[in-house]
């Protein structure tokens, strides 16, 4: 039976490019993905199609979840995504999805221009590289609070009042805009912010995009009502999906919050926990027939196929959902899950230059220098440190914070989305600074700042945060992430430093009463003090601190006007 000879994306599949003068063509797609799957059941499983790329051009396949550098550079647009490269890595021409019919239409007018019109076209495909890379560039000033207001502005502009979340044709949770709304009820106890959360979270739990009878929430709906959805379910978008029900529970109690956020957490062990590790895989695939079937019927069928990397950053979300789970239900399991998804992570080789592996499978951590992977991994390290007080946890935050500011900065002060040494090995340029994962960044940089006293991570955060303040306005809802870390920036810091022997039970009680009182604007900071005889927490507001407090209910409501302040 004919298949087609893909190669994996490296030096051997470009200079093979070369030596045999057939352009590449990179087939970019996700484990989770339905056309996807489409494409690979028709159009790639077409005799005629198949012949006409083994001996017209180079193969190339990458995963989007496992190379996510690659598909920051090459998309086209969606998945699957099909691309054609010079051997110079530069783009021809591109698609998404493409039938049979139409695939063997294109393979044969790439195939002529690129015979036809050689160097070229060459220079063209290398010309728009250099166009985009540009269009990519930071425009940088200086970032304030009338950014955040700017952005809060937008997502509330964006609200669908008719059914709920942002805007009018499919539905994606966005999370990050309801994370901008609480962040900003805290702040100035705006009625509208909690509405607008309230009803865009009910309207998911109440729409198809929540799966009622095995739990987990699906990627999006592509109807306005929360309907028709595309049955994927990704383990990222479980933790924050997760993390915003506890969230708006913490602040509203509505219990439907809370129990549909356990129904997450219950899908996510039931379904996507890896036995060896105490981890959880990366997604599951979509099964539109498998999902149509009623509680019975899906009993006694095969469920939809599961990707079992683990990959790092959406892992280290899960940790910080658990640690949320533990803050606001004191449930001290929750907290021993997320040191537990940590602790893995920390345990894994690192590069030479000291980053971390994008997934590990199959006993091995791979694809290392992602920017994504390193921010997550800092914050959920510092924020197990804020929980445990075990000095181990901030002693990898600020070693994974080193490496990123050694390996990732810009000279304009954000990051890229690779590091040096990836750059060279992948052979792509750096010039993407993500505006998302820059902003996690400055968050890991700013609760750093908090712990250890060390005013040069404020000042790397800002840094990037400036970088990119001209560039936020083009993202829209998709900004509110950078507009947390603006204001985080730019407001008085909270923090918390509660002084008891590490593991004691009030101790343990103190600090989690501060990270559920806290929300974002907060840091706690546990100091080991064998001589307290009881103990106490302090709160501090930039310079300002209150008198110790040892009792967990008014050190709540102290730490509740602190943060309206």
């Amino acid at each position: 039976m004919l298949s087609i000879n893909w190669l994996e994306w490296g030096d051997e599949a470009f200079e093979e490019c070369k030596q045999t003068g057939k352009p590449v063509l990179l087939d970019i797609s996700a484990t989770w993905c339905h056309w996807c799957h489409v494409m690979e059941e028709t159009t790639y499983a077409d005799e005629a199609v198949i012949k006409a790329i083994n001996e017209g051009f180079v193969a190339v396949r990458v995963d989007n979840d496992r190379n996510p550098d690659i598909n920051l550079r090459y998309n086209m647009g969606g998945w699957p995504t099909t691309v054609f490269l010079t051997c110079r890595r530069d783009i021809i021409t591109g698609a998404t999805y493409v039938p049979p019919h139409q695939m063997l239409a294109l393979l044969e007018r790439v195939s002529a221009v690129y015979n036809e019109q050689g160097d070229r076209l060459v220079e063209k495909a290398r010309e728009f590289g250099q166009d985009r890379e540009v269009t990519l560039g930071a425009r940088p000033r200086y970032a304030k609070l009338i950014d955040f207001q700017d952005i809060l502005d937008c997502v509330r502009a964006g609200f669908d009042t008719q059914s709920g979340g942002f805007g009018y044709e499919q539905k994606f949770p966005h999370t990050n805009a309801l994370e901008l709304l609480i962040f900003d009820y805290e702040r100035s106890s705006d009625p509208q912010d909690l509405e607008l959360v309230a009803r865009t979270l009910e309207a998911m739990i109440n729409g198809d995009i929540f799966d009622r009878i095995e739990g987990g929430m699906f990627r999006y709906a592509t109807r306005r009502d929360w309907t028709v959805p595309h049955y994927e379910k990704l383990l990222d978008d479980n933790a924050k999906i997760a993390s915003v029900l506890l969230d708006a529970y913490r602040i509203d109690h509505r219990p439907e919050f809370l129990d549909v956020a356990k129904s997450v957490f219950s899908y996510v062990e039931d379904v996507l926990i890896s036995p060896e590790t105490g981890t959880f895989y990366g997604s599951q695939d979509a099964d539109e027939n498998y999902y149509k079937l009623d509680g019975i019927e899906r009993r006694d069928s095969e469920a939809p196929a599961v990707d079992t990397a683990i990959y790092t950053d959406s892992n280290a979300l899960m940790a910080l959902a658990y640690l949320k789970l533990w803050a606001v239900t004191g449930n001290e399991i929750a907290r021993r899950d997320a040191a537990r998804i940590v602790d893995f992570l920390n345990s894994l080789p690192r590069s030479e230059d000291g980053t971390v592996g994008r997934y590990y499978e199959d006993g091995e951590a791979r694809e290392f220098g992602n920017l994504t992977d390193q921010a997550f991994l800092a914050l959920a390290n510092a924020a197990c440190f804020e929980a445990t007080g075990i000095r181990n946890y901030l002693d990898q935050a600020i070693s994974l914070a080193q490496s990123l500011m050694t390996e990732f900065e810009s000279d304009s002060g954000a990051f890229y989305d690779i590091s040096e040494r990836r750059s060279t090995l992948q052979g792509l340029s750096r010039f993407a600074v993500p505006l998302d994962e820059n902003a996690t960044v400055a968050r890991s940089l700013l609760k750093l700042a908090d712990l250890t006293g060390d005013s040069d991570y404020r000042l790397r955060a800002q840094r990037a945060l400036d970088a990119l303040a001209g560039t936020y306005v083009d993202y829209g809802v998709m900004a509110s992430g950078y507009g947390i870390a603006v204001a985080l920036a730019n407001l008085d810091p909270v923090v918390v430093t509660v002084n008891g022997a590490v593991g004691d039970s009030d101790s343990d009680k103190l600090i989690q009463v501060s990270m559920e009182a806290c929300g974002f604007r907060c840091t706690v900071s546990p100091v080991q003090d064998d001589d307290e005889t009881e103990a106490a927490a302090t709160i501090c507001v930039g310079s300002v601190c209150s008198a110790r407090v040892t009792d967990p209910l008014a050190l709540a409501d102290e730490l509740a006007q602190a943060v309206s302040a």
